[in-house]
């Protein structure tokens, strides 16, 4: 669980369901991360200043996608 807790502070990736809101707020520019939810899994990637999400198994409801507290679309 340690492992996670360091992922998402250095990424900003964390995902809140209920709002179906996906947050990235980067302390180390560009990345590529793992991301895990109760209904699947997959991958976050922020590229100039650019949210791509690649789920591998599952999906992921995202209705907003909220890079640094702006909104952006995905």
């Amino acid at each position: 669980m340690s492992s996670y807790g360091l992922l998402q502070g250095l990424t900003g990736v964390r995902y809140d369901a209920v709002d179906k809101t996906l947050y990235v707020d980067s302390k180390i520019g560009d990345f590529k991360t793992f991301l895990s939810t109760e209904t699947g899994f997959g991958n976050v990637e922020l590229k100039d200043g650019k949210v791509a999400v690649n789920m591998v198994y599952g999906k992921l409801d995202v209705k907003k996608v909220v890079v640094s507290g702006k909104e952006q679309q995905l």
